[in-house]
């Protein structure tokens, strides 16, 4: 093909043809600029398929991502409702009559107290939006800009609660359950060999009555008693301003998920 333009325009030099020539030469540059301009639109038109492809992707993984974590917002929340509800009944058992109703309850609400749930994060996804540097694939800027603040929220939330569980359970209620001694009533299970259950709730009654009086000695001084109240309410306060950030993020969660699935299905 280039022999034969090349053929053409010496025919045209030879021949004296100068103005046909200029024409002719510029026709045939009109003719590469329009191939260009084809080759780049043909190139743009196949990197915006791969990044509708790409961002296709990112959103359905994203989706899953977002399952997950309303999944575990809603498995923290229960804790959460589990601490609150212990400490609630606590609190209002002692404000009946100011006085401690020390039974096998109080011990099972005070060790439930004891415990506490790391909150998980659950977001690969959006982690490799970032660091890959791929996050301008989402062309929905509203979308992007809910989805980045969602994960600095999320974010927030995950070290206010790993605060509260270093911070004030475990530094001050689970030192002061330690310091006066509450005990919960075992409730022993004997197993056979291929581990069926031979008899549930057996206890130790000795041991059960020792470590029960300790417990109430200790918890019936006024000090103690002071000391036990102020950790069952600021674990009451924690449960609750813990619950109260979940139950927003889970509203989050769900509304993005709900928007996603649109996004999925356009």
């Amino acid at each position: 093909m280039i022999k034969f333009f090349r053929n053409i325009r010496k025919t045209f030099i030879n021949e004296g043809k100068t103005t046909k020539y200029i024409k002719y030469a510029i026709g045939e540059i009109v003719l590469v600029v329009i191939g260009i301009l084809i080759a780049l639109q043909i190139n743009n038109w196949n990197e915006i398929s791969k990044e509708k492809q790409l961002e296709a992707l990112y959103l359905k993984n994203m989706l899953n991502d977002l399952k997950d974590q309303k999944n575990s917002i809603e498995t923290q929340i229960d804790y959460e409702k589990s601490f609150f509800k212990a400490s609630n009944t606590i609190i209002k058992n002692y404000q009946q009559d100011n006085t401690l109703k020390i039974d096998s309850m109080f011990f099972k609400h005070a060790t439930i107290l004891a415990s506490r749930k790391t909150f998980i994060i659950t977001d690969p996804t959006y982690t490799d939006l970032i660091s890959s540097g791929n996050i301008n694939v989402l062309k929905n800027v509203e979308f992007k800009k809910r989805l980045i603040n969602y994960y600095q929220e999320l974010k927030r939330i995950e070290k206010v609660i790993h605060n509260n569980n270093a911070l004030l359970v475990d530094q001050n209620y689970l030192f002061n359950y330690n310091k006066i001694g509450y005990w919960y009533e075992p409730n022993i299970i004997e197993y056979d060999s291929t581990n069926n259950i031979l008899d549930e709730g057996i206890t130790i009654q000795n041991y059960q009555t020792e470590l029960q009086d300790l417990s109430k000695k200790q918890l019936l001084k006024g000090e103690n008693k002071l000391v036990f109240m102020n950790a069952i309410y600021l674990r009451n306060t924690i449960a609750l301003g813990n619950f109260e950030f979940l139950k927003e993020i889970q509203y989050s969660t769900q509304s993005l998920i709900t928007d996603l699935k649109k996004l999925n299905n356009d």
